[in-house]
Protein backbone atom coordinates (compact mmCIF):
# COMPACT_ATOMS: atom_id res chain seq x y z
CA UNK A 1 0.00 0.00 0.00
CA UNK A 2 1.44 3.42 -1.16
CA UNK A 3 2.17 6.09 1.73
CA UNK A 4 0.48 9.23 -0.49
CA UNK A 5 -1.60 11.10 2.39
CA UNK A 6 0.97 10.39 4.97
CA UNK A 7 3.93 11.55 2.36
CA UNK A 8 2.09 14.74 2.00
CA UNK A 9 1.65 15.69 5.40
CA UNK A 10 5.56 14.59 5.95
CA UNK A 11 6.75 17.14 3.13
CA UNK A 12 5.39 20.24 4.75
CA UNK A 13 5.60 19.46 8.64
CA UNK A 14 7.12 17.45 11.22
CA UNK A 15 5.35 14.66 12.86
CA UNK A 16 5.27 12.62 15.77
CA UNK A 17 4.58 9.11 14.16
CA UNK A 18 7.15 7.57 12.57
CA UNK A 19 7.00 5.82 8.78
CA UNK A 20 5.00 2.91 10.55
CA UNK A 21 2.67 4.01 12.53
CA UNK A 22 1.27 6.77 9.86
CA UNK A 23 1.29 3.57 7.44
CA UNK A 24 -0.89 1.55 9.84
CA UNK A 25 -2.89 5.00 10.32
CA UNK A 26 -3.44 5.58 6.73
CA UNK A 27 -4.90 1.90 6.56
CA UNK A 28 -7.01 2.22 9.79
CA UNK A 29 -8.23 5.61 7.81
CA UNK A 30 -9.51 3.75 4.24
CA UNK A 31 -10.79 1.13 6.59
CA UNK A 32 -13.17 3.41 8.54
CA UNK A 33 -15.42 5.05 5.55
CA UNK A 34 -13.15 4.00 2.47
CA UNK A 35 -10.21 6.61 2.55
CA UNK A 36 -13.40 9.23 2.85
CA UNK A 37 -13.77 11.86 5.21
CA UNK A 38 -15.06 10.56 7.84
CA UNK A 39 -18.88 10.27 9.10
CA UNK A 40 -20.60 10.09 12.51
CA UNK A 41 -20.99 6.69 11.98
CA UNK A 42 -17.16 5.52 10.96
CA UNK A 43 -16.33 5.00 14.53
CA UNK A 44 -19.01 2.79 15.88
CA UNK A 45 -18.13 -0.53 14.41
CA UNK A 46 -14.61 0.03 16.20
CA UNK A 47 -16.04 1.00 19.00
CA UNK A 48 -18.09 -2.16 20.10
CA UNK A 49 -17.86 -1.68 23.79
CA UNK A 50 -18.12 1.93 23.95
CA UNK A 51 -20.82 3.18 20.83
CA UNK A 52 -21.88 6.37 22.50
CA UNK A 53 -18.27 7.55 23.42
CA UNK A 54 -17.10 6.81 19.37
CA UNK A 55 -20.00 9.52 18.20
CA UNK A 56 -18.90 11.92 20.82
CA UNK A 57 -15.52 10.81 19.52
CA UNK A 58 -16.15 11.98 16.39
CA UNK A 59 -18.29 15.10 16.79
CA UNK A 60 -15.01 16.53 19.40
CA UNK A 61 -12.57 15.84 16.58
CA UNK A 62 -15.46 17.56 13.91
CA UNK A 63 -14.52 20.77 16.37
CA UNK A 64 -11.16 20.56 17.01
CA UNK A 65 -10.51 20.57 12.50
CA UNK A 66 -9.80 23.75 11.39
CA UNK A 67 -12.23 23.26 8.36
CA UNK A 68 -14.55 20.60 10.55
CA UNK A 69 -14.12 17.88 8.53
CA UNK A 70 -12.10 14.44 9.15
CA UNK A 71 -10.11 14.29 6.41
CA UNK A 72 -6.73 12.28 6.58
CA UNK A 73 -4.81 15.46 7.46
CA UNK A 74 -6.76 16.03 10.64
CA UNK A 75 -6.71 12.58 11.34
CA UNK A 76 -3.10 12.26 12.07
CA UNK A 77 -3.21 15.95 13.94
CA UNK A 78 -6.13 15.34 16.26
CA UNK A 79 -4.43 11.51 17.03
CA UNK A 80 -1.18 13.47 18.13
CA UNK A 81 -3.05 15.20 21.16
CA UNK A 82 -4.61 11.54 22.27
CA UNK A 83 -1.75 8.76 21.18
CA UNK A 84 1.61 11.15 21.86
CA UNK A 85 2.86 12.98 25.08
CA UNK A 86 3.64 16.45 25.25
CA UNK A 87 6.98 16.67 24.45
CA UNK A 88 5.90 14.72 20.85
CA UNK A 89 3.50 16.98 20.03
CA UNK A 90 4.46 19.30 16.28
CA UNK A 91 0.52 19.55 14.77
CA UNK A 92 -1.74 19.81 17.78
CA UNK A 93 -3.28 23.01 18.88
CA UNK A 94 -0.91 24.78 21.89
CA UNK A 95 -4.19 25.12 23.80
CA UNK A 96 -4.79 21.61 24.93
CA UNK A 97 -1.40 20.79 25.73
CA UNK A 98 -1.47 20.19 29.13
CA UNK A 99 -3.95 17.90 29.54
CA UNK A 100 -3.80 13.89 30.36
CA UNK A 101 -5.11 11.19 28.65
CA UNK A 102 -7.46 10.86 30.92
CA UNK A 103 -8.73 14.32 30.96
CA UNK A 104 -9.19 14.50 27.22
CA UNK A 105 -11.07 11.48 28.31
CA UNK A 106 -13.50 12.91 30.04
CA UNK A 107 -13.66 15.88 27.60
CA UNK A 108 -15.07 14.20 25.20
CA UNK A 109 -17.49 11.75 27.36
CA UNK A 110 -18.76 15.44 28.58
CA UNK A 111 -19.27 16.44 25.38
CA UNK A 112 -17.43 19.47 26.21
CA UNK A 113 -16.37 21.26 22.74
CA UNK A 114 -14.76 24.42 24.31
CA UNK A 115 -11.95 25.81 22.66
CA UNK A 116 -9.21 26.95 25.06
CA UNK A 117 -8.50 26.22 28.35
CA UNK A 118 -9.69 28.97 30.37
CA UNK A 119 -13.01 27.46 28.88
CA UNK A 120 -12.52 23.89 30.05
CA UNK A 121 -11.76 25.42 33.66
CA UNK A 122 -14.99 26.95 33.94
CA UNK A 123 -16.78 24.04 32.74
CA UNK A 124 -18.97 22.35 35.34
CA UNK A 125 -19.52 18.43 35.48
CA UNK A 126 -22.91 17.77 37.01
CA UNK A 127 -23.07 13.77 38.91
CA UNK A 128 -25.14 12.49 35.90
CA UNK A 129 -22.57 13.64 33.67
CA UNK A 130 -20.15 12.40 36.22
CA UNK A 131 -21.22 9.10 36.15
CA UNK A 132 -21.37 8.76 32.39
CA UNK A 133 -17.68 9.26 32.21
CA UNK A 134 -16.71 6.82 35.13
CA UNK A 135 -19.20 4.28 32.85
CA UNK A 136 -17.74 4.41 29.60
CA UNK A 137 -14.07 4.30 31.60
CA UNK A 138 -15.27 1.11 32.64
CA UNK A 139 -16.93 -0.23 30.18
CA UNK A 140 -13.14 -0.11 28.51
CA UNK A 141 -12.84 -3.39 29.81
CA UNK A 142 -14.92 -5.80 28.67
CA UNK A 143 -15.04 -9.33 30.54
CA UNK A 144 -18.48 -10.89 29.14
CA UNK A 145 -19.53 -11.99 32.38
CA UNK A 146 -22.67 -10.33 33.15
CA UNK A 147 -24.34 -7.32 31.06
CA UNK A 148 -27.46 -6.58 33.68
CA UNK A 149 -27.11 -3.06 32.85
CA UNK A 150 -29.07 -2.11 36.42
CA UNK A 151 -25.84 -3.82 37.77
CA UNK A 152 -23.08 -2.49 35.92
CA UNK A 153 -24.74 1.28 36.32
CA UNK A 154 -24.59 1.12 39.98
CA UNK A 155 -20.44 0.52 39.92
CA UNK A 156 -20.35 3.72 38.14
CA UNK A 157 -22.86 5.42 40.47
CA UNK A 158 -20.81 4.23 43.62
CA UNK A 159 -17.60 6.09 42.47
CA UNK A 160 -19.87 8.80 41.61
CA UNK A 161 -21.14 9.37 44.91
CA UNK A 162 -17.61 9.33 46.22
CA UNK A 163 -16.59 11.85 43.69
CA UNK A 164 -19.69 14.39 44.36
CA UNK A 165 -20.33 13.41 48.09
CA UNK A 166 -24.04 14.73 47.50
CA UNK A 167 -23.16 17.99 45.41
CA UNK A 168 -25.02 18.43 42.57
CA UNK A 169 -22.41 18.86 40.35
CA UNK A 170 -18.45 20.48 40.25
CA UNK A 171 -15.68 22.77 38.56
CA UNK A 172 -14.00 20.36 35.51
CA UNK A 173 -11.06 20.05 37.48
CA UNK A 174 -11.93 19.04 40.71
CA UNK A 175 -13.74 16.10 39.21
CA UNK A 176 -10.76 14.96 37.30
CA UNK A 177 -8.79 15.56 40.46
CA UNK A 178 -11.47 13.67 42.81
CA UNK A 179 -11.71 10.47 40.30
CA UNK A 180 -8.46 10.02 40.00
CA UNK A 181 -8.07 9.82 43.47
CA UNK A 182 -9.91 6.94 43.36
CA UNK A 183 -8.81 5.25 40.16
CA UNK A 184 -5.41 5.79 40.13
CA UNK A 185 -4.73 4.03 36.81
CA UNK A 186 -7.34 6.17 35.33
CA UNK A 187 -4.38 8.00 32.69
CA UNK A 188 -2.52 4.82 32.22
CA UNK A 189 -6.27 2.95 31.10
CA UNK A 190 -6.58 5.57 28.71
CA UNK A 191 -3.59 6.34 27.62
CA UNK A 192 -3.58 2.56 26.32
CA UNK A 193 -7.14 2.59 25.21
CA UNK A 194 -6.11 4.96 22.66
CA UNK A 195 -3.15 3.11 21.15
CA UNK A 196 -4.74 0.27 21.26
CA UNK A 197 -7.75 1.54 19.42
CA UNK A 198 -5.50 3.37 17.10
CA UNK A 199 -2.50 1.86 16.66
CA UNK A 200 -2.43 -1.42 18.13
CA UNK A 201 -4.51 -4.71 17.61
CA UNK A 202 -8.14 -4.59 17.91
CA UNK A 203 -7.42 -6.64 21.47
CA UNK A 204 -9.32 -6.86 24.63
CA UNK A 205 -8.21 -5.45 27.82
CA UNK A 206 -9.31 -8.26 30.27
CA UNK A 207 -10.93 -8.36 33.65
CA UNK A 208 -10.52 -11.62 35.91
CA UNK A 209 -12.99 -13.92 35.02
CA UNK A 210 -15.16 -15.91 36.90
CA UNK A 211 -15.77 -19.18 37.03
CA UNK A 212 -19.19 -18.90 37.83
CA UNK A 213 -21.74 -16.28 38.66
CA UNK A 214 -22.05 -14.04 41.69
CA UNK A 215 -24.33 -12.55 43.22
CA UNK A 216 -22.31 -9.45 43.61
CA UNK A 217 -19.39 -9.28 41.25
CA UNK A 218 -19.71 -8.01 37.67
CA UNK A 219 -17.59 -6.58 35.03
CA UNK A 220 -17.80 -3.04 35.93
CA UNK A 221 -17.07 -4.48 40.01
CA UNK A 222 -13.85 -5.82 38.70
CA UNK A 223 -12.69 -3.13 37.01
CA UNK A 224 -13.40 -0.71 39.83
CA UNK A 225 -10.98 -2.97 41.93
CA UNK A 226 -8.62 -3.12 38.69
CA UNK A 227 -8.34 0.21 37.96
CA UNK A 228 -7.38 0.76 41.94
CA UNK A 229 -5.28 -1.93 42.79
CA UNK A 230 -1.60 -2.50 41.44
CA UNK A 231 -2.18 -6.13 42.47
CA UNK A 232 -5.65 -6.99 40.88
CA UNK A 233 -3.70 -6.42 37.43
CA UNK A 234 -2.29 -9.69 38.06
CA UNK A 235 -5.17 -11.88 38.84
CA UNK A 236 -6.24 -13.97 36.28
CA UNK A 237 -9.28 -15.62 37.17
CA UNK A 238 -11.58 -15.55 40.57
CA UNK A 239 -12.31 -19.26 42.07
CA UNK A 240 -15.29 -19.29 44.01
CA UNK A 241 -14.70 -21.16 47.02
CA UNK A 242 -18.04 -19.82 49.42
CA UNK A 243 -21.35 -18.39 48.94
CA UNK A 244 -23.83 -18.46 51.56
CA UNK A 245 -27.27 -16.19 52.92
CA UNK A 246 -25.45 -16.00 55.98
CA UNK A 247 -26.06 -19.85 58.06
CA UNK A 248 -24.80 -20.56 61.89
CA UNK A 249 -21.83 -22.54 60.72
CA UNK A 250 -20.13 -20.12 58.32
CA UNK A 251 -17.29 -20.03 60.45
CA UNK A 252 -16.36 -23.58 60.09
CA UNK A 253 -16.73 -23.32 55.81
CA UNK A 254 -14.48 -20.10 55.62
CA UNK A 255 -11.55 -21.49 58.40
CA UNK A 256 -11.78 -24.54 56.21
CA UNK A 257 -11.14 -22.52 53.04
CA UNK A 258 -8.32 -20.12 55.12
CA UNK A 259 -6.28 -22.74 56.47
CA UNK A 260 -6.47 -25.10 52.84
CA UNK A 261 -5.92 -22.06 50.72
CA UNK A 262 -2.51 -20.96 49.86
CA UNK A 263 -4.06 -17.96 47.68
CA UNK A 264 -5.30 -14.57 47.64
CA UNK A 265 -8.39 -14.53 49.04
CA UNK A 266 -11.54 -11.81 48.24
CA UNK A 267 -14.18 -11.17 50.80
CA UNK A 268 -17.47 -9.75 49.77
CA UNK A 269 -19.59 -8.67 52.34
CA UNK A 270 -23.95 -7.34 51.98
CA UNK A 271 -25.52 -5.78 54.81
CA UNK A 272 -28.75 -5.16 55.24
CA UNK A 273 -29.13 -2.28 57.22
CA UNK A 274 -33.09 -3.04 58.17
CA UNK A 275 -36.02 -4.92 56.84
CA UNK A 276 -37.45 -2.19 54.80
CA UNK A 277 -34.33 -2.78 51.81
CA UNK A 278 -35.31 -5.42 50.56
CA UNK A 279 -34.20 -5.19 47.09
CA UNK A 280 -30.46 -6.04 47.25
CA UNK A 281 -29.27 -2.68 45.09
CA UNK A 282 -30.38 -0.90 48.41
CA UNK A 283 -28.09 -3.22 50.76
CA UNK A 284 -24.49 -2.12 51.68
CA UNK A 285 -21.52 -3.96 49.83
CA UNK A 286 -17.74 -4.11 51.29
CA UNK A 287 -15.32 -6.46 51.12
CA UNK A 288 -11.42 -7.49 52.06
CA UNK A 289 -8.68 -8.70 49.69
CA UNK A 290 -6.14 -10.41 51.30
CA UNK A 291 -3.33 -10.63 49.42
CA UNK A 292 -1.58 -14.14 50.85
CA UNK A 293 2.38 -15.07 49.76
CA UNK A 294 2.50 -18.99 49.60
CA UNK A 295 5.80 -19.00 50.32
CA UNK A 296 5.02 -17.59 53.80
CA UNK A 297 3.34 -19.21 56.66
CA UNK A 298 1.39 -16.16 58.31
CA UNK A 299 -1.08 -18.25 60.04
CA UNK A 300 -1.36 -20.21 63.64
CA UNK A 301 -2.58 -23.36 62.12
CA UNK A 302 -0.83 -23.52 58.96
CA UNK A 303 2.56 -22.91 60.39
CA UNK A 304 1.33 -25.99 62.98
CA UNK A 305 1.78 -27.90 60.50
CA UNK A 306 5.07 -27.56 60.06
CA UNK A 307 5.68 -26.86 63.88
CA UNK A 308 3.47 -29.52 65.81
CA UNK A 309 5.97 -28.81 68.98
CA UNK A 310 5.26 -25.29 69.26
CA UNK A 311 8.81 -24.17 69.37
CA UNK A 312 8.72 -21.35 66.96
CA UNK A 313 5.21 -20.46 67.80
CA UNK A 314 2.99 -19.96 70.32
CA UNK A 315 -0.55 -21.00 70.73
CA UNK A 316 -1.47 -17.54 73.00
CA UNK A 317 -0.07 -15.03 71.17
CA UNK A 318 -2.94 -13.21 69.50
CA UNK A 319 -0.72 -12.36 66.27
CA UNK A 320 -0.77 -16.14 65.60
CA UNK A 321 -4.26 -15.73 64.49
CA UNK A 322 -3.83 -13.04 62.08
CA UNK A 323 -2.79 -13.91 57.93
CA UNK A 324 -2.40 -11.57 54.85
CA UNK A 325 0.58 -9.62 54.24
CA UNK A 326 0.73 -5.21 53.41
CA UNK A 327 -0.51 -5.87 49.79
CA UNK A 328 -3.98 -6.62 51.28
CA UNK A 329 -6.82 -3.81 51.24
CA UNK A 330 -10.09 -3.07 52.41
CA UNK A 331 -12.96 -1.40 50.54
CA UNK A 332 -16.62 -0.21 50.36
CA UNK A 333 -18.61 -0.85 47.13
CA UNK A 334 -22.45 0.57 47.76
CA UNK A 335 -23.68 3.15 48.21
CA UNK A 336 -20.00 4.54 47.70
CA UNK A 337 -17.10 3.31 46.32
CA UNK A 338 -13.86 3.83 48.44
CA UNK A 339 -10.23 1.80 48.25
CA UNK A 340 -8.37 1.37 52.06
CA UNK A 341 -4.94 0.30 51.36
CA UNK A 342 -2.55 -0.96 54.17
CA UNK A 343 -0.18 1.92 55.94
CA UNK A 344 3.25 1.48 55.98
CA UNK A 345 4.40 4.02 58.72
CA UNK A 346 5.97 2.62 61.96
CA UNK A 347 2.45 2.94 63.54
CA UNK A 348 1.19 -0.12 61.81
CA UNK A 349 0.03 -3.24 63.21
CA UNK A 350 -0.58 -5.23 60.17
CA UNK A 351 -3.20 -6.97 61.24
CA UNK A 352 -4.67 -7.78 58.26
CA UNK A 353 -6.96 -10.22 58.36
CA UNK A 354 -7.81 -12.45 61.99
CA UNK A 355 -9.38 -16.30 61.98
CA UNK A 356 -9.92 -18.10 65.20
CA UNK A 357 -12.44 -20.95 65.47
CA UNK A 358 -13.40 -23.98 67.79
CA UNK A 359 -11.27 -26.78 66.06
CA UNK A 360 -7.93 -24.67 66.51
CA UNK A 361 -8.36 -24.48 70.21
CA UNK A 362 -6.96 -21.05 70.55
CA UNK A 363 -8.10 -19.11 73.54
CA UNK A 364 -9.12 -16.35 71.85
CA UNK A 365 -12.14 -14.86 70.22
CA UNK A 366 -13.78 -17.17 67.90
CA UNK A 367 -14.76 -15.24 65.05
CA UNK A 368 -13.32 -13.55 61.36
CA UNK A 369 -11.64 -9.76 61.48
CA UNK A 370 -9.98 -7.76 59.26
CA UNK A 371 -7.72 -4.43 60.20
CA UNK A 372 -7.19 -3.39 64.32
CA UNK A 373 -4.98 -1.96 66.69
CA UNK A 374 -3.14 -5.66 67.53
CA UNK A 375 -5.31 -5.03 70.78
CA UNK A 376 -8.41 -7.01 70.21
CA UNK A 377 -10.32 -4.05 68.63
CA UNK A 378 -10.73 -4.51 64.72
CA UNK A 379 -11.84 -2.80 61.85
CA UNK A 380 -14.33 -5.13 60.86
CA UNK A 381 -15.55 -7.92 63.37
CA UNK A 382 -17.59 -11.08 62.63
CA UNK A 383 -18.43 -13.03 65.27
CA UNK A 384 -18.81 -16.89 65.39
CA UNK A 385 -22.18 -16.95 64.90
CA UNK A 386 -22.58 -15.02 61.76
CA UNK A 387 -26.48 -14.62 61.38
CA UNK A 388 -27.99 -12.04 63.16
CA UNK A 389 -25.75 -11.34 65.78
CA UNK A 390 -25.25 -7.79 67.47
CA UNK A 391 -21.54 -8.38 67.98
CA UNK A 392 -20.46 -8.69 64.50
CA UNK A 393 -19.91 -4.91 63.98
CA UNK A 394 -17.76 -1.72 62.14
CA UNK A 395 -15.27 -0.06 64.09
CA UNK A 396 -14.22 3.03 62.22
CA UNK A 397 -11.93 4.29 65.45
CA UNK A 398 -9.32 1.90 65.51
CA UNK A 399 -7.45 0.71 62.95
CA UNK A 400 -3.71 0.38 63.17
CA UNK A 401 -3.42 -1.70 60.09
CA UNK A 402 -5.61 0.19 56.97
CA UNK A 403 -6.16 3.30 55.88
CA UNK A 404 -8.81 5.46 57.83
CA UNK A 405 -12.15 6.20 56.32
CA UNK A 406 -15.44 5.07 56.67
CA UNK A 407 -16.43 1.79 54.96
CA UNK A 408 -20.25 2.06 55.08
CA UNK A 409 -22.60 5.45 56.34
CA UNK A 410 -20.89 6.64 59.63
CA UNK A 411 -24.16 6.10 61.77
CA UNK A 412 -23.27 2.13 60.41
CA UNK A 413 -22.60 0.15 63.63
CA UNK A 414 -23.53 -3.21 63.71
CA UNK A 415 -24.20 -5.82 61.03
CA UNK A 416 -26.57 -7.59 59.57
CA UNK A 417 -25.17 -9.75 56.75
CA UNK A 418 -27.03 -11.06 54.13
CA UNK A 419 -25.06 -12.34 51.61
CA UNK A 420 -21.07 -13.47 51.92
CA UNK A 421 -19.02 -14.21 48.66
CA UNK A 422 -15.48 -15.76 49.16
CA UNK A 423 -13.10 -15.89 46.10
CA UNK A 424 -9.56 -17.64 45.79
CA UNK A 425 -7.16 -15.63 43.33
CA UNK A 426 -5.42 -17.57 40.14
CA UNK A 427 -2.76 -15.18 38.76
CA UNK A 428 -1.42 -14.68 35.85
CA UNK A 429 1.83 -16.88 34.79
CA UNK A 430 5.10 -14.83 35.13
CA UNK A 431 8.05 -15.93 33.07
CA UNK A 432 9.98 -18.17 35.50
CA UNK A 433 13.21 -16.35 36.50
CA UNK A 434 11.32 -13.03 37.27
CA UNK A 435 9.23 -14.99 39.15
CA UNK A 436 12.13 -16.55 41.23
CA UNK A 437 13.42 -12.85 41.74
CA UNK A 438 10.43 -11.61 43.08
CA UNK A 439 9.77 -14.13 45.96
CA UNK A 440 13.34 -13.49 46.62
CA UNK A 441 12.90 -9.95 47.01
CA UNK A 442 9.71 -10.82 48.85
CA UNK A 443 11.59 -12.84 51.40
CA UNK A 444 14.16 -10.90 52.44
CA UNK A 445 11.49 -7.68 52.72
CA UNK A 446 9.56 -9.92 55.28
CA UNK A 447 12.90 -10.76 56.57
CA UNK A 448 13.85 -7.42 57.47
CA UNK A 449 10.05 -5.85 58.36
CA UNK A 450 10.53 -8.71 60.92
CA UNK A 451 13.79 -7.58 62.14
CA UNK A 452 12.30 -4.36 62.59
CA UNK A 453 9.12 -5.41 64.32
CA UNK A 454 11.90 -6.98 66.88
CA UNK A 455 13.05 -3.89 67.27
CA UNK A 456 10.24 -2.05 68.03
CA UNK A 457 8.78 -4.38 70.05
CA UNK A 458 12.84 -4.05 72.41
CA UNK A 459 11.62 -0.12 72.19
CA UNK A 460 8.14 -0.38 73.58
CA UNK A 461 9.48 -3.22 76.27
CA UNK A 462 11.89 -0.56 77.57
Amino acid sequence: MGNSKSKEITKHAKVAFTPEQLQQLEKLFAGLNGGKDLMERSFIPHFPENPDFSIKLFNWMVERSHNHKIDYTNFVILLELLLKELKDYYLSDYKFRNLEKFELFALISLECLENDKDSINRFTVSYSQGSIVIRELLNIYQGGQITNSQRNDLAARSVTNTIFDQKDEMPFNQFVSMAKAQLIYANRLCKYYFNMKFLGEQSQIEIPKLNTSSFILNDQVLALLQLSSPDFSKIKQLQLQFSSSVSDDDLDHIADIVVNTQKPLLFIFRNREDESQNDTFQQQVFGAYISIDPTLETHYIRRKLKDPMNILYSDNDPKSLYFGDEKSFLFSLLPKYQLFMSTFDQRSKQCFAYLNNKSFRVDQPLGLAFGGDGKGNHRIWLDENLKGNATCRINNQCDLTYEMGYLLEPHIEFLNLTCIEIWSVEEKELNPILQSKIIEANKEDMQQKEVEQQKQSAIEQK
